[in-house]
């Protein structure tokens, strides 16, 4: 009778361990129409994680980075979460293999959010993907991954808990994400973030993509078409400028190379455009990189972007919630 009791006590104080443990470190599961394939632990806060979409082609990676007291601080203890988004060419390991995201981050009480968007999938819905069908990358992120995260992870799951940025292509996807979705968020912000699809230069740019050797047209269709039907335009950020108005809002921007200096000019169109509505903005343009430091030289590259989310960062922490 005695040894019947002391196994029922070792298998209820062990089930406990077994549900605070569950509790305190990730487990994922599919959800929100994403099923998960596989998951590795790099690090002790490093997470990279194998999805799959109905809204997009193929298994999608992502990285997460959680706090470094994430594991230890209870099942009460909820987190902000940053998402960060690459730029073309690029993919989810972007931010912590070229930016050393994880160091930046490492004293900050946040998780921090990097999905593949696809080299050249530009954060939207794709007007023409043709045989590239499905290409949904805003349903994935928006609908699919925001609440994916929030199911999986110990987030402050409300507006005040998220902020989102991106370089480049993915400066234009967290601006454009921000002013669809501003209710998911209350930090956005870019670094020589493609914002203005309406300039001749930007459209040559991306129609010039070295993509199946035709104009590329997937995302936005032609900009030729008649303003109803135009991606470009529909899509443009300083179009819906005024959709950033409950949000903080950082640009950042050089002026050191050819591409630089279209986004520069695109950077202050914005910036002209959030004045013009009295939407108050962090506006940074950093010329030849010299006042930001951190081997910066003012070009479109890694040294600047990583200048950057060492100065953002403060600035999303100051904003964003914890609980």
């Amino acid at each position: 009778m005695h040894w019947y009791l002391l196994l029922f006590v070792c298998i209820l104080i062990c089930s406990t361990w077994v549900s605070n443990v569950t509790a305190d470190a990730p487990y994922f599961v599919s959800a929100h129409d994403l099923a998960v394939l596989s998951s590795i632990r790099l690090n002790n806060e490093l997470y990279e994680i194998y999805l799959s979409s109905a809204e997009v082609r193929g298994m999608q990676k992502i990285r997460v980075l959680v706090p470094r007291d994430y594991a230890t601080t209870g099942a009460n203890r909820r987190y902000p979460v940053l998402y960060l988004l690459h730029g073309a060419y690029g993919g989810a390991t972007d931010w912590t293999m070229a930016a050393d995201a994880q160091t930046i981050t490492s004293n900050a009480s946040l998780i921090t959010v990097m999905p593949n968007g696809d080299s050249f999938g530009w954060y939207t819905n794709w007007i023409s993907p043709a045989e590239a069908a499905p290409q949904n990358w805003r349903t994935y992120h928006m609908e699919k991954l925001v609440p994916w995260i929030d199911a999986n992870f110990r987030t402050v799951a409300t507006k005040e808990g998220r902020a989102i940025g991106g370089l480049s292509m993915g400066g234009f996807g967290a601006i454009r994400y921000a002013q669809q979705y501003s209710t998911n968020f209350s930090y956005t912000f870019a670094f020589s973030g493609a914002l203005d699809l309406l300039d001749s230069r930007m459209q040559q740019t991306i129609l010039n993509t070295p993509y199946n050797g035709k104009p590329f047209l997937g995302p936005f269709g032609s900009p030729l078409e008649p303003l109803g039907l135009n991606g470009w335009f529909a899509q443009d950020p300083i179009t819906h400028a005024s959709s950033l108005r409950t949000l903080n809002v950082a640009l950042y921007t050089g002026n050191a190379d050819s591409l630089e200096l279209i986004i520069r000019d695109a950077n202050n169109r914005l910036r002209q455009a959030l004045s013009s509505l009295n939407i108050p903005l962090y506006f940074n343009d950093y010329g030849n990189g010299q006042s930001i430091g951190y081997g910066c030289d003012g070009t479109h590259s890694w040294p600047c972007w990583k200048a950057t989310l060492i100065d953002v960062l403060p600035r999303v922490m100051a904003v964003l919630q914890q609980q």
